[in-house]
């Protein structure tokens, strides 16, 4: 059953389907349910599915949910692979909103009628870093893709250049001065920041202008791998001097000191990081590709929520990124790489010898 919004919006669904979620996925559905009940003003809200659910429902006591054996119809389905799931308060607000907004039957007015217009050009200018770069061309080929879409350009970021040249894009180009453009900046603003970082633009192109969506979004291929030279002995490390966040120095070197019982230690970075870090460091400044030939070819890759750690989830490198703020934030930004864990700073001493 559904009951009218307490903000003037259409129905909002109480009665969930869960599909067969491993237990990890059933913890955040569950405050996720209990969030958006008390979020919307809802006594109790229904759902279906593994029992784990119900277990989980009686021990962090959610009066607000209650598990029901049968799937009640109508009632919304929870896929197995659900766009956005993460837990802390700001995952369950994002979570509480998908609900509300996608669960609801979409009437035929709000459905955008078409796809984004093939040829499209966006123009990027807030968006202008490497990370970005990675994500808004990621996304977007992944979008063009599921859609059908033959050709999109981006434009303004020179970076973007890079990231398109560097990787296999078969529907997304660079244009360097188009005549009309499509505000990038303002379509990546609306997107949820509890998705994996790849996933983030795809979600964000299809909320403007309809179509599919993945739901995980697969890193790019290179465009021309580099030929293998061997694995190095080298242990890559990105610490940020310029974030807003950085670690601090003692506790940086410290973890340095760890990471070289696995090899030579070098650090990516230019002169902010060396006044940060020190002198008496090796540090190694490189363009994309030659950035992509080292890391493709290191032992290990240790940063912090950056660019370059993106691309290492990318090109696969096996590595930790040592989250120095948000942890639920950081940790949602790069699930989507499997040869990278996040890790809170404080567990480095306790994982690394």
């Amino acid at each position: 059953m559904n009951r009218p919004s307490i903000n003037g919006r259409e129905e909002l669904p109480t009665h969930f389907a869960a599909a067969d979620l491993p237990t990890r996925d059933c913890v955040e559905l569950t405050a996720g349910l209990a969030s958006y009940a008390r979020m919307h003003g809802i006594p109790q809200v229904e759902v279906s599915g593994p029992t784990a659910i119900s277990e989980l429902i009686e021990e962090f006591g959610f009066d607000e949910v209650r598990f029901v054996d049968a799937h009640h119809k109508p009632a919304v389905d929870i896929p197995a692979v659900p766009r956005t799931w993460r837990c802390g308060q700001r995952g369950l607000r994002c979570l509480s909103e998908q609900l509300a907004d996608a669960a609801r039957v979409p009437s035929e007015a709000d459905t955008p009628p078409t796809t984004l217009p093939d040829g499209s050009v966006m123009r990027f200018a807030r968006h202008n870093r490497l990370g970005d770069a990675l994500g808004i061309v990621t996304g977007l080929e992944n979008y063009c893709r599921d859609n059908a879409i033959a050709s999109v350009a981006v434009t303004g970021s020179p970076i973007l250049a890079e990231v398109v040249e560097v990787f296999a894009c078969g529907r997304v180009r660079y244009v360097p001065s188009p005549s009309e453009a499509i505000s990038g900046d303002a379509i990546f603003a609306r997107s949820s920041w509890s998705l994996p970082w790849l996933d983030r633009f795809n979600h964000a192109v299809t909320g403007a202008f309809g179509g599919r969506a993945s739901h995980q979004v697969s890193p790019l291929p290179l465009r021309e791998a580099p030929t293998p030279s061997g694995q190095e002995n080298v242990v890559y490390c990105q610490l940020d001097a310029r974030s807003s966040t950085p670690l601090p120095r003692q506790s940086a070197r410290r973890l340095l000191n760890q990471v070289a019982a696995h090899g030579e230690v070098q650090l990516l970075g230019g002169p902010d990081t060396q006044n940060y870090l020190g002198q008496d460091l090796t540090y190694v400044r490189a363009d994309l590709p030659e950035m992509v030939t080292r890391l493709l070819s290191c032992r290990f890759f240790v940063g912090c929520d950056s660019g370059l750690g993106h691309l290492a989830g990318c090109l696969g490198a096996p590595g930790l990124i040592v989250s120095t703020d948000d942890f639920e934030t950081t940790w949602s930004f790069f699930r989507g790489y499997a040869s990278l864990s996040v890790i809170p700073l404080a567990a480095t001493e306790l994982l690394l010898p």
